[in-house]
């Protein structure tokens, strides 16, 4: 792609937590319009959802997008398995309507998919886009899948050019603190609370930092994909044991706050490991930011902005 060339892109869930991050990288070089389901007022704006096909179909007139970042969805594991109706609908039949619309409208979609799609297959092994996924380990797990699986079908199948990012163990500064987050989060906010932290013993991650995956994200959106579909995990190699990283938090926020450790449910898989390989040759993208760096930026973030008194009051 020239330089200077600017894209049309719609970015569903660009509220969130990677949406609001890729937002500040990308206005000004592209023409953004935002698909999200919040109340508010802003410039090339969109509300609606994923299972309204009407407010969607809106949202892609509007914005006659060339490129589709798709990255709403239910992301919570917890969440998922509390609605699993919900879960299937939003994230399966939603990404149905996404790529119904991507052919429509003849864009380009990059679908943000998850980790936990390998399911069961991370047992004993270090997995690559081309390991095949095992079982699934729970809602969350199966929908991603199933979303992901509607994505190829239409690639092969109707023409749709698109790749999918499967994305491991994201964390960063903005990321609102509650029990449906990640662990870095969680671990942050009750740490500087002096409050417990729930930790599931034997379990072990490899995090990435928001601004390296925003970048692997932008090469996408900038590259000239030759081939119908493609696949990259994107993450971090630096695998960190769940008891240490909490130790680590606890230790950087000077906290008084004691370690529970559980027994994961069964809808954790206990060890992640992936390769980012292919990623580092075919984009010329690695995650480099350290661990320690990342976790004091989340740490600084949230003692600006939390109001110990309560989560809601805190943001």
């Amino acid at each position: 792609m020239a330089e200077t060339t600017k894209l049309n892109i719609l970015v569903t869930g660009g509220l969130g937590f990677i949406g609001a991050n890729l937002d500040k990288q990308l206005t000004g070089k592209h023409n953004i319009h935002i698909f999200d389901r919040e109340r508010i007022a802003r410039d090339n704006y969109c509300r609606g959802d994923l299972n309204d096909y009407p407010s969607l179909e809106r949202a892609f007139e509007i914005a006659k997008p060339d490129l589709v970042i798709h990255l709403a969805g239910m992301v919570s594991r917890k969440e998922c398995e509390e609605t699993p109706s919900l879960a299937i609908t939003t994230n399966a039949v939603g990404t149905y309507n996404i790529c119904v619309l991507s052919l429509k409208h003849h864009a380009r979609l990059i679908y943000s998919g998850s980790s936990e799609e390998y399911g069961t297959a991370f047992t004993n092994r270090v997995v690559t886009e081309d390991t095949p996924f095992g079982e699934p380990t729970s809602i969350y797990s199966l929908t991603k899948r199933m979303a992901e699986e509607i994505v190829q079908y239409n690639a092969f199948f109707k023409g749709l050019q698109a790749t999918t990012v499967r994305i491991f163990m994201l964390y960063g500064p903005n990321e609102k603190p509650n029990e449906y987050r990640s662990a870095i989060i969680r671990f942050t906010y009750s740490a500087l609370k002096n409050e417990p932290l729930i930790v599931h013993k034997g379990t072990e991650r490899s995090w990435c930092y928001i601004d390296d995956a925003v970048e692997a994200l932008k090469l996408l959106i900038e590259r000239q994909q030759k081939t119908q579909y493609e696949v990259f995990n994107i993450g971090r190699d630096d695998p960190v044991k769940t008891e240490l990283l909490a130790e680590t938090i606890v230790k950087l926020c000077e906290s008084s706050s004691q370690i529970e450790r559980f027994d994961p449910p069964p809808t954790v898989i206990p060890i992640k490991r992936a390769s980012f390989k292919k990623a580092k040759e075919v984009l010329g993208w690695e995650a480099k930011t350290p661990l320690s760096r990342g976790l004091k930026q989340v740490a600084n973030w949230m003692k600006s902005n939390c109001n110990k008194k309560r989560e809601d009051e805190a943001f």
